[in-house]
């Protein structure tokens, strides 16, 4: 497959430039997934997909036009050469508008594992299998393993502009699981997941126990009293914040003015204990890549130096409106979408001192948030459903739910008084545990 989309870019870069077309960037895509989820020890359910796609863009007298197509055939390319360059027509013309000119790509390594992608399919349905025997084991109090999954996506891309056709193959692997415990007629439930681009890497029995661990933890919780507390955050909360926070890095939000980082380089934005970087160059890292979706190979960014707010996410039409380059952070959400700033692997930097679990006196541990998407990623403000412990010195005192926690993501992540050693990625987003200062809490 890799060969076959080498030579579909390179004919879709080479008829554009005939067509008319000053300069032309094509970029193909073929994917593969599957999705196992089992239930009481059978196959629930599975799921196949597959899809071969391709975009085009060209510049005429400086004006950029675009075309997509899926399964692309001969008469396809043709089609899309067609739609690309009267597109262009009637465009107005951009300096803003260009191509890549990178001479090789980055390195990309260990992001192409096949061992799993092999495997016969009853090797894939056991692994989901684990997946619920570890939590279905873990504990007496433990009803229900919901939608216990196994998932793989096999990717190749290429891509051409500039004479210069590239490619990679890389792979993902993901296993996740919700857990039910129930006692005393009240109920919880807990998730876990993890993502990986080595399939032996996958471990069912942590992400089960992890996920039961939580919901029996959580059982016998009620609302929290209402106040501010100091806050625990551990990983998986850490990583939902910062998912919320990235958007603000993004060149371009930054140019619309839809970012509060707008004019910030050089200021202390956020607490001294926070160091924040972008780097698709990391070796295994699931959002690891050779080159983006314009043919750009990623570089360690630091955005966030100990407060300090050093850099944005670049893609060629954002570093060329700042007269900077491109930082290998051009992606697409899909290949009929134009590329936009985006991450690559964003990880918050651990600190050196071992973990001691939380602040002296009385705090919260945030584990677990409801409605994240609902957050504002320009202002920064949230509202969300959470559960969690009361702790005392550190220990857990008692567990809730039902609460929320509200406040402002720039806010938060300025009152970071401590760090843990204990780094941990969920897919692309890295973050060890965080102590906040403050987060209000709303219950009774």
């Amino acid at each position: 497959m890799s060969s076959e989309l080498k030579d579909l870019v390179a004919r879709l870069e080479e008829r554009a430039v005939i067509a008319g077309a000053e300069r032309a960037e094509a970029i193909a895509r073929s994917s593969r997934n599957l999705l196992i989820e089992v239930k009481e020890g059978r196959t629930e359910g599975m799921r196949r997909t597959t899809e071969v796609s391709a975009a085009l863009r060209v510049i005429v007298d400086g004006r950029m036009g675009f075309a997509y197509a899926t399964e692309p055939g001969e008469e396809g390319i043709g089609k899309m050469v067609a739609d690309a360059v009267a597109g262009a027509k009637l465009l107005s013309p951009s300096h803003e508008n260009r191509f890549s000119t990178s001479s090789q790509p980055g390195r990309a390594e260990d992001i192409f594992d096949l061992t799993g992608i092999d495997l016969a399919i009853d090797r894939k349905v056991a692994v989901a299998l684990a997946v619920e025997r570890a939590v279905l084991e873990s504990d007496r109090s433990i009803t229900k393993a919901y939608k216990p999954s196994y998932s793989e996506g096999y990717r190749t891309s290429a891509i051409s502009s500039g004479g210069e056709v590239w490619s990679y193959e890389d792979v993902q692997y993901s296993i996740g699981v919700q857990a039910i415990a129930e006692k005393g007629g009240a109920s919880q439930t807990g998730y876990e997941y993890r993502v990986s681009r080595r399939f032996g890497d996958l471990s069912p029995k942590d992400v089960g126990g992890a996920a039961a661990a939580e919901a029996v933890g959580l059982l016998g919780g009620d609302q929290p009293d209402s106040g501010r507390y100091p806050a625990v955050l551990p990983p998986r909360t850490a990583v939902s914040f910062l998912g919320v926070l990235a958007s603000s890095f993004s060149a371009e939000e930054v140019q619309k003015g839809r970012s509060r980082l707008a004019g910030r380089i050089g200021d202390r934005v956020f607490s001294p204990a926070l160091t924040l970087t972008d780097d698709g160059t990391v070796t295994g890292g699931v959002g690891t890549v050779p080159f983006d979706d314009e043919r750009v190979p990623p570089r360690p960014r630091q955005l966030v130096e100990e407060g300090v707010v050093r850099g944005f996410l670049h893609s060629l039409k954002t570093s060329a409106k700042e007269g900077t380059e491109p930082t290998g952070n051009g992606f697409r959400s899909s290949l009929s979408a134009h590329p936009v700033p985006g991450t690559t692997n964003l990880i918050l930097r651990g600190g050196s001192s071992p973990w001691g679990g939380g602040p002296p006196g009385t705090s919260v541990q945030l584990v677990s948030l409801m409605g994240v998407h609902t957050a504002d990623r320009v202002s920064g403000d949230f509202s969300l459903g959470v559960s969690g412990y009361v702790l005392r010195d550190g220990e857990r005192v008692r567990p809730f739910r039902n609460g929320t926690v509200s406040g402002n993501i720039f806010d938060l992540f300025s009152s970071i008084a401590a760090v843990g050693d204990d780094l941990t990625f969920y897919g692309s987003v890295g973050s060890p545990s965080l102590v906040a200062e403050s987060v209000v809490i709303s219950g009774k």
